[in-house]
């Protein structure tokens, strides 16, 4: 009986459960990875703590001096908001554009807009005129931000798995990139992050066929640009207006005072 027990079918299953044991409950503490998005997820969904730990009361009032450090948790403002008290931080919903009607003066959504209420000239919103032609009559004291054409054009997926057809006569952007080895190999722990390629490798189906530049012609252009002049002296004939009307209304205090309702 003894050597039944010692079998090597016996020693083969008693191997498997003890590996199977050990995945499933490990009696050792699990490997610290160091990946990029490991505090991000510790700091915003509380990742890696258990759900009856307290929620930090300090966090709640809306600092906690422990920061990532501390041992209660942080939820995210939606899980904190409740049916009765859904109100959040207006910092948190803001977007991270400046309200374009903010900066004259007629925002009606006060607190409630989705967009920045304050001079920030590094997250302006983008140039109208600029987007439009690559040109602007203000130059470089324009207010908004003069985003290059190129920085629009997508990259070509064709292009980015190893071969453009088309070539350098593709409609989108072709961007020298080394592949990324832990992508390639189902992983890579620096996400966007990463300064190699991650293309993407979606059915040939799907994939959109290149499509060349469109060139224009001179006519064009020109016919271009004389709209878009057009376009800018209507805006500022609507800001000289604007302007007026504002004027009329300060000097109407000025001479009878604000009126009582």
């Amino acid at each position: 009986m003894a050597a039944a027990t010692s079998s090597p079918n016996n020693l083969h299953l008693h191997n498997v459960h003890a590996l199977a044991t050990r995945i499933v409950s490990p009696s050792s503490p699990r490997d610290n990875h160091d990946f990029s998005f490991t505090p991000f997820l510790s700091k915003n969904y509380s990742f890696g703590l258990a759900r009856d730990v307290p929620v930090c009361n300090a966090y709640r009032e809306g600092h906690c001096p422990l920061g990532p450090l501390c041992p209660d948790r942080h939820p995210t403002p939606s899980r904190i908001a409740t049916a009765t008290s859904p109100a959040i931080a207006p910092s948190s919903t803001h977007g991270t554009l400046v309200c374009k009607h903010y900066l004259k003066g007629l925002c009606k959504k006060g607190i409630k807009c989705e967009y920045l209420h304050e001079y920030n000239l590094r997250r302006m919103p983008e140039c109208q005129s600029f987007a439009r032609s690559n040109y602007c009559a203000n130059g470089d004291e324009c207010l908004y931000q003069h985003i290059p054409f190129d920085a629009k054009i997508p990259p070509c997926e064709h292009y980015e798995r190893g071969f453009c057809p088309l070539g350098p006569n593709c409609a989108k952007k072709h961007v020298r990139k080394t592949l990324c080895p832990f992508y390639l190999a189902g992983f890579c722990p620096e996400g966007p992050k990463c300064t190699k390629a991650h293309p993407r490798f979606p059915p040939d189906e799907k994939m959109e066929r290149p499509r060349k530049k469109s060139e224009k012609t001179e006519e064009e252009r020109e016919a271009e640009l004389a709209r878009i002049r057009e376009e800018q002296e209507k805006e500022k004939e609507r800001e000289r207006q604007w302007r007026s009307q504002n004027r009329r209304g300060g000097d109407f205090v000025k001479r009878f005072g604000p009126r009582k309702f």
